[in-house]
């Protein structure tokens, strides 16, 4: 709310500065007879008083009136009594040497001459008691009648009747007869194959030209159009025997009823250039209108009549003697003072009167000094081309001794023109011009000088383009400044335009100093702005560009009254009108003058002081938890005030000014406040009264008792505008120019050897690693020490300067000997290879040594030399440093990868076997893959080492080959022989050329080669039961390299063994298998079997297997003779068998079922033994 209420205060004050708009003074007249058209403030021998035009008053002659200030009302003094004087009051100015004299114009005083009217000015001049001197009658034309020689030119061709050649003649005396009491001299010539004169100018003026046109006969013949042209003009026209006047207006009249029979020999031109008006009349169908067009003067269409016959003459008559009376006193010459207009414009300097003639020289326009007693004398600009409207405006200037007039021409060339005269040797010299930008802008419709510091010399000139049209934004009026140099040229200085549709520039008014800056001021006026009830506009003087580019003041009408319109028609201001020493405003209105009163302007400095000198450290204690706050300055307001215009004591009463004081301005939270219970209240807002010269306020400031920042000064600034509230019997205003504010800075107790504050940081750090490992977001970590050994270094920072490849994530204090804080990344912008980092502010004290540990990530997206630099710098605020605080480290740069190379087990032979019938060598394929599953492309190269021989030599190898796929490189076999990583005595080897491996790629190599069993001699002819079975194996190795101080391969083993990945093996096992020999197989197996069916005989032999032919009962006793027997015959077979003897319970021969088998049971129990023999 405290701000907002100075917000307002701002605006109420910047809408107007000096220029009282409640307290007026208005001057009533009638609107209908406009009333307030012009005004000039005027000091007669008894008063000061306003003179007021009413241009419309009386019937439209105007009058002039007298507003005193003492009777609160104006009276009419002079109104001419004669008709012939119109808008009276149009221009007024005030000569003061020799006397005060008043000059009030009108630019309309008709009078008549010979039927002409004609438009000249009077002016009425009037002494300190308002009492009519003399009038001037500047650029007046005198009435003298100017002759016009007219000829006719009759056809008497032999194709017109005699009656019809009778109503030509008829008709050229009515036409005679009717303007006979004009300036109009006739003659007339009649014309066929012959010329000749039917009566002159002479015969016209001595009465015999009615007898002689009677007499004149038909001549019947051709038409020779051109030749009585000629004869015209070598007869009449210019033949003083004729009664031609030389300096006549003369026009020719043709009557033809045919096209000429003739041949023109440069009539028509000659005519032209006498300036001979043309008017021709055909008769009939046969003549054809182009022809006479071409006899006929501009404009020709107007100037040529068509008649069916010769009876159509009477109703021609009046249009033609309209023409021809049109033509008396202006066909072929030219306007000098007939419609001069004299007093359009006036203006004077001392005893010099110059008066505006806008109609002078065909409106070209001219400017007339009256003098005293002595002739009027003309000032004109030959240059201008007519219709400029030179005149419209004037203002008198001097420089030094000179007489200088400023006069506007605002048609001139469409686009107006401000001409510069100076009075030289009693002439009048053209010194300058500047000319409009835009047409129709009516540049030059108003001007005015300013002598700024009133020397009496004309510093700049002001002119004014009221139509001037801007559409974006839309603006109508422009005011431009120039400035007049010592040469008498004019420099533009500044070009201002406000207005919306408000002929802004319509009123130029040069004012008396307004806010005692000693400068005179401008006043613009622009009385249709807001809906036409005006405006005008207030310029404070500059020296530089003659005003300032802003106006310090817009008063629009409707803020004095709601009924004024037409506001700022007439302004001036040159003199204070009441008793308050203080200059006032008249401005006109339709209907209305305003008197504007100024208020009296003052300036107000403010200085701020405080005590002690500076804010004592002793209480300030960060380390514990108090909240407390004290009491650290008495901070003092001094204001110092001093009235800068004239006044008679309107400010003895004092100026009421609302100030807001602001601590620690420059910080969005402050360390000091004005209330000990409230740390927010960093600002002060009151209001104060300044009644005396000198005025001073004093506050206590507070701070808390735990401040980081104790190096930083705190600043202090006051603001201070004028209060809406004042003292009733004051009015004064505060000076727009005068400085409102005020600062000061209180500075902090420092603790230091001298006042120079010399600190010694000493800066170094460390890398914890030997190389920068390049993996994406992985970590990086510096240490840094930092050691103080100087005076207390204030606002110490420490300053990373990396690769943009990695970005700080923590800087952090590991190790201190008092506390120490840090802080990093505020004061870089955004930067990419830099941080700042803040140490212990406000203050790294005296002794302090910290470890701080930087921790950074790396970027594998950032293009990586083979080397890192680093850069730490140390600074502060201090005066200086002893020693050197840049350190500058390098450090190697590896780059992690995944590379590793691996078998293709299914594309791959691992085994193969051999036999003696294989014929020729077997072909066998090994094939490795290299990928790179990492996200760096690196350059690898690949080697292979196989054998030419197996470990037993049992196996040979020949033609190795090798494919890579995607040709990504080649491979050459090396020199044979053992190779340093090849673990085999002799072996083929193959070295491939380094390629780029891309990121998350595969590159496949297939190695071919040719096996032979070379000796299959030594294993032919020999006899095997089971056949010989000889194995063997041999390794293929690839391995992959790179450069390892660049590259740095990524291991997952806690071992971090990496060499597996880059070193592989395909196995391959054969074996030579002889099957066993099946002749020796089936010989050695048919042997046996009858040698064992021998025995087998022998054995059944030797049992008596073949004595037994036919099976006897059983007897008791004979049992015990078989049992014998068997007895025997079992103890053969237990020492064959190794078995003990069965008895007969073991092994009867009747089985337990008893039946009947004692037939052949033995035979069956005989078989089975021996099959179970032959398994």
């Amino acid at each position: 709310m405290e701000l907002f209420f100075l917000l307002l205060c701002a605006v109420s004050l910047s809408d107007g500065f000096n220029i009282d708009v409640l307290n007026t003074e208005k001057f009533s007249g009638n609107k209908e007879e406009f009333f307030g058209y012009r005004l000039l403030q005027y000091q007669s021998d008894e008063t000061k008083q306003i003179i007021v035009s009413a241009p419309l008053s009386a019937n439209r002659s105007g009058a002039i009136f007298n507003c005193t200030m003492e009777k609160k009302h104006c009276s009419r003094f002079y109104h001419p009594d004669s008709k012939a004087i119109r808008f009276f009051g149009m221009s007024m100015a005030v000569r003061t040497s020799p006397s005060t004299t008043l000059t009030s114009c009108s630019p309309s005083f008709t009078h008549e001459c010979d039927g002409n009217s004609y438009l000249n000015g009077i002016c009425y001049q009037f002494n300190s008691r308002l009492n009519t001197v003399t009038n001037i009658t500047a650029a007046f034309q005198e009435c003298t009648k100017s002759k016009v020689n007219l000829v006719f030119l009759v056809d008497g061709s032999s194709s017109m009747q005699m009656s019809e050649f009778d109503m030509n003649k008829k008709f050229i005396w009515d036409i005679v007869t009717t303007l006979k009491n004009s300036s109009i001299e006739f003659a007339a010539v009649q014309f066929s194959k012959e010329v000749r004169t039917v009566f002159t100018f002479k015969d016209y003026v001595t009465g015999t030209a009615k007898k002689k046109l009677d007499a004149e006969e038909h001549m019947k013949s051709l038409t020779n159009t051109y030749t009585a042209i000629r004869f015209a003009l070598e007869n009449l026209f210019n033949n003083a025997e004729s009664g031609a006047d030389p300096e006549a207006t003369k026009a020719l009249v043709i009557i033809t009823d045919g096209s000429p029979s003739d041949i023109e020999h440069n009539e028509i031109r000659h005519c032209e250039e006498l300036n001979i008006a043309r008017f021709i009349i055909g008769v009939g169908n046969k003549v054809h209108l182009e022809n006479l067009k071409k006899l006929a003067s501009e404009p020709t269409e107007s100037n040529v009549f068509m008649i069916q016959n010769y009876n159509g003459l009477n109703g021609l008559l009046d249009k033609l003697q309209n023409k021809i009376y049109g033509i008396e006193g202006a066909q072929g010459r030219t306007f000098r003072e007939e419609l001069s207009q004299s007093g359009f414009s006036a203006s004077s300097d001392k005893d010099t009167l110059i008066l505006g003639a806008v109609g002078s020289n065909n409106w070209q326009g001219n400017l007339y000094e009256v003098s005293g007693s002595e002739a009027e004398m003309e000032i004109k600009d030959s240059n201008l081309n007519n219709d400029s409207y030179n005149g419209y405006s004037v203002v008198v200037g001097r420089r030094g001794r000179d007489s200088l007039v400023f006069s506007g021409a605002p048609r001139s060339n469409h686009r107006g023109q401000v001409i510069l005269f100076m009075k030289m040797y009693h002439t009048w010299e053209v010194m300058s011009n500047v000319s409009g930008e835009q047409i129709g802008s009516y540049f030059g419709g108003s001007v005015c000088v300013l002598d700024l510091d009133s020397d009496s010399n004309t510093d700049f000139l002001v002119v004014g383009a009221p139509l001037y049209y801007k559409p974006h934004p839309p603006r109508e009026g422009r005011v431009y400044i120039y400035r007049l140099t010592q040469q008498l040229k004019l420099e533009k200085e500044l070009e201002v335009f406000e207005s919306t549709q408000g002929r802004f520039g319509m009123t130029l008014a040069a004012v008396a100093d307004l806010n005692g800056d000693q400068l005179q001021d401008l006043a613009v006026g622009a009385p249709l702005e807001d809906n036409q009830k005006g405006a005008i506009y207030i310029y404070l003087g500059n020296r530089e560009h003659g005003i300032r580019p802003q106006y310090s003041q817009r008063i629009v009408a409707s803020s004095i009254s709601k009924e004024l319109q037409h506001f700022g028609l007439a302004i001036d201001g040159v003199m204070d009108m009441g008793q308050d020493g203080l200059m006032d405003i008249a401005v006109g209105a339709q209907g209305t003058v305003v008197l504007l009163k100024t208020r009296p302007v003052v300036s107000v400095s403010a200085k701020l002081s405080f005590s002690p000198s500076e804010i004592n450290l002793t209480h300030f204690d960060c380390l514990g938890n108090s909240e407390n706050s004290f009491p650290i300055i008495t901070l003092s307001i001094c204001f110092s005030m001093a009235e800068n215009t004239n006044s008679k004591g309107a400010v003895k009463s004092g100026l009421n000014v609302t100030l807001e004081l602001k601590a620690d301005v420059v910080r969005k939270d402050s360390r000091a406040f004005f209330s000990a219970d409230d740390k927010t209240s960093r600002s002060l807002v009151t209001s104060v009264l300044l009644d005396s010269e000198f005025s001073c306020y004093s506050h206590t400031v507070f701070m808390h008792s735990c401040v980081k920042d104790t190096v930083s000064p705190v600043l202090f600034r006051l603001q201070f505008n004028q209060s809406d509230h004042q003292p009733k019997s004051s009015n004064s205003i505060l000076n727009i120019d005068c400085k409102t504010t005020a600062q000061v800075e209180v500075p902090f107790q420092i603790n230091c050897k001298n006042t120079s504050c010399v600190s010694d940081l000493q800066l170094d750090f460390n890398f914890l690693n030997n190389t920068l490992l390049v993996v994406d977001q992985a970590s990086f970590i510096i240490h840094v020490t930092l050691l103080n050994k100087g005076d207390d270094s204030f606002n110490t920072s420490v300053v990373l300067l990396y690769p943009p490849g990695l970005s700080l994530s923590m800087f952090k204090t590991i190790e201190a000997n008092r506390r120490t804080l840090s802080s990093c990344g505020d004061r870089d912008d955004g930067a990419l290879n830099k941080t700042t980092c803040s140490i212990s502010l406000p203050v790294y004290r005296r002794g302090t040594r910290a470890v701080f540990e930087g921790v950074f990530r790396i970027s594998r997206f950032y293009s990586w030399n083979d080397s890192m630099q680093m850069t730490l710098v140390a600074s502060s605020d201090n005066n200086g440093n002893t020693s050197t605080t840049t350190v500058t480290k390098t450090l190697p740069v590896q780059f992690s990868v995944d590379v590793a190379i691996s078998p293709v087990p299914e594309l791959s032979v691992t085994y193969l076997n051999f036999s003696l019938n294989d014929k020729g060598p077997k072909t066998i394929s090994f094939v490795y893959k290299v990928r790179n599953l990492g996200l760096k492309a690196l350059p690898v190269a690949v080697s292979f080492c196989m054998p030419s021989q197996t470990g037993v030599h049992l196996h040979d190898l020949h033609n190795p080959t090798i494919n890579v796929s995607r040709n990504h490189t080649s491979c050459n076999i090396t020199q044979p022989g053992r190779q340093a990583d090849c673990p085999f005595n002799q072996s083929v080897n193959f070295m491939c050329q380094s390629f780029s491996l891309d990121p998350e790629s595969t590159v496949r190599f297939q190695l071919n080669t040719s096996i032979t069993f070379p000796n299959k001699q030594q294993y032919t002819g020999k006899w095997s039961f089971s056949g010989i079975k000889t194995e063997d194996d041999f390794s293929v190795f690839a391995q992959v390299n790179f450069d390892k101080k660049l590259y740095h391969q990524i291991s997952s083993d806690r071992e971090n063994d990496t060499s597996r990945l880059h070193l592989a093996k395909i196995s391959v096992k054969t074996e030579l298998i002889i099957p066993p020999d099946m002749t020796m197989i089936i010989g050695t197996g048919v042997g046996g079997g009858l040698l064992l069916l021998i025995v087998i005989f022998i054995l059944l032999w030797k049992c008596g297997f073949f004595k037994r032919k036919h099976p006897e009962p059983l007897e008791e006793g004979s049992e015990n003779r078989t049992e014998k027997a068997d007895e025997v015959c079992g103890a053969e077979t237990a020492g064959k068998t190794g078995e003990p003897p069965s008895t007969s319970e073991e092994k009867p021969l009747i089985q337990a079922g008893g039946n009947d088998v004692s037939k052949n049971g033995g035979k069956e129990n005989g078989n089975m033994e021996i099959g179970e023999s032959v398994e």
